[in-house]
């Protein structure tokens, strides 16, 4: 199957670089939402004209642009050779980020967009940086993240999370270094309209992240007018504080084979939590979890938990809110939290998460919060008490928006 698909992605792209006119013409509705999503900082430069000919004209700058669109000269013998000139060295980003806080410097136009970044919350771990040390971290997380991207999906490199994550095909055959070739081209010539530094790198990685089908981040959206839609006008009109919590968090564990859609344990978390919603201690039930075990499922545990619900247990859709994102159980408290601010759930109400009594007593606990530090760099909530084994008390906290481009099929 694998090679069928490499086949029909390495036959199809010259079609598509050669029919391709102007790229903003036909944006890519996958690429653009990948784009804000993982890279928010680049998104809002492309957005405004006179920073992008600011960033455009300077020759430092530069040479980061010519660096990146020099052609290959033969057929590589391995991803890293495509990728190389696309990637930012330690010793790049300190250039970069330096330069882009001299350009800041008494300029309204770079102050606004400081701002822009700052009210959009995407970075909001930074928030109590100084405005040239914010720009710089900005900066600095973006080609990092660009980087992980690049070297897992371009090269082969193995992810943290190698099961569930890795490169979709055979990184090492010549079909697939063919494909990354083609990709590498049109890379630079949809960044030859706005010439900006970092847009060939960008385009690259998010060109291998459409072709390896790594779409998961963005795959629902937008969420608040398909799957939550419903929901959200049910939320306009709640009482929240007439019921004892705001929401009730059901965590999943997906199966481990491609029949199934839910696993036991998501299928006996879900007759936990319907035991909460019975006693009426939440008006909403939040489902998590995406496309995870095993790799490349083609089933997502929320959207299939939500049907369950609906299904055997008769929960009305309106009362329902999926989280079809998080890969992990730091994701899936982190994700909770930025859908209730996205829907206007209270963040300052207590909500529970439920989940079978081994999950729920790690996520409860120390080794919790310190992967939550390690891999997020903060804690996405708070817990209070525990009303039982299998149900936590919790806090969303506001730096739960603040984005993670290493982890690109969730950020």
């Amino acid at each position: 199957m694998k090679k069928l698909l490499l086949f029909a992605l390495v036959i199809g792209f010259p079609f598509f670089s050669f029919a391709q006119t102007k790229n903003q013409d036909y944006p890519s509705k996958t690429h653009e939402r990948l784009k804000t999503k993982n890279f928010y900082l680049f998104s809002a430069v492309e957005n405004d004209a006179e920073i992008m000919d600011l960033l455009k004209a300077d020759k430092q700058l530069g040479t980061y642009w010519k660096r990146m669109t020099i052609p290959l000269e033969s057929f590589p013998g391995n991803g890293q050779e495509i990728i190389a000139p696309f990637l930012w060295s330690e010793d790049d980003i300190q250039t970069v980020g330096k330069r882009l806080v001299d350009l800041s410097k008494g300029n309204a136009k770079f102050q606004d967009l400081i701002n822009t970044l700052r009210a959009s919350k995407q970075y909001a771990n930074f928030e109590k940086a100084p405005d040239d040390e914010y720009l710089f971290k900005v900066w600095e997380q973006c080609a990092k993240g660009l980087d992980t991207v690049l070297e897992v999906y371009g090269e082969g490199k193995m992810p943290f999370y190698r099961n569930i994550d890795s490169v979709s095909f055979d990184a090492k055959s010549k079909r697939y270094l063919y494909a990354v070739s083609i990709l590498r081209t049109e890379a630079i010539e949809a960044a030859k309209e706005t010439q900006l530094f970092f847009q060939p790198s960008l385009n690259f990685a998010l060109n291998l992240l459409y072709a390896n089908h790594k779409d998961e981040a963005v795959r629902y959206d937008p969420l608040d007018q398909k799957e939550n839609a419903k929901a959200i006008q049910a939320i306009k009109n709640t009482d929240f504080e007439s019921y004892p919590y705001a929401s009730i968090l059901v965590l999943g564990g997906g199966p481990e084979n491609y029949r199934d859609k839910l696993s036991i344990a998501g299928k006996v978390n879900l007759q936990w939590a319907m035991k909460e919603y019975r006693a009426k201690k939440a008006p909403f039930i939040m489902v998590s979890g995406g496309h995870v075990h095993p790799y490349m499922t083609p089933y997502c545990e929320a959207v299939e938990m939500k049907q369950e619900l609906i299904e055997e247990y008769g929960i009305p859709e309106e009362n329902i809110i999926i989280e079809p994102y998080a890969r992990h159980t730091t994701t899936n408290m982190r994700n909770a939290t930025r859908l209730m601010v996205d829907y206007g759930i209270p963040l300052d109400q207590k909500s529970l998460v439920v989940t079978n009594p081994s999950h729920s007593e790690y996520t409860g606990g120390e080794t919790f919060k310190k992967r939550c530090q390690d891999e997020l760099g903060y804690q996405p909530v708070d817990f209070h008490d525990r009303l039982s084994p299998t149900t936590l008390e919790f806090t969303g906290n506001m730096v739960s928006l603040h984005q993670n481009p290493n982890q690109p099929l969730d950020p």
